[in-house]
């Protein structure tokens, strides 16, 4: 994947937080532990698309799987690969 630079703005206490991280050796540099989190908050994005999912018990098999479809579908579109058009695993 192509990386581009970004300029962003952080607070003192979020510099200092991403090179304790650093220190720490759980990340190579600053931009790794950004994109980690990154990353992150996106699994946080999926995960909320899986609780809108609902109460299963009340679901038939097929819903559940027609359900988990249209979950997967939108968190590829909206989330992974918002530019393509189709899930290429489809």
């Amino acid at each position: 994947m192509k990386m581009q630079p970004v300029q962003v703005r952080l607070s003192e206490e979020q510099i200092e937080m991403l090179d304790r991280k650093v220190r720490e050796q759980k990340y190579p540099n600053r931009s790794e532990a950004i994109r980690d989190y990154l990353r992150k908050a996106q699994l946080w994005e999926v995960l909320e698309k899986l609780l809108e999912f609902g109460d299963v018990e009340e679901q038939s098999d097929q819903e559940i799987q027609e359900n988990l479809a249209r979950i997967r579908r939108s968190v590829y579109q909206e989330i992974i690969a918002p530019d393509l058009e189709q899930d290429p695993t489809e």
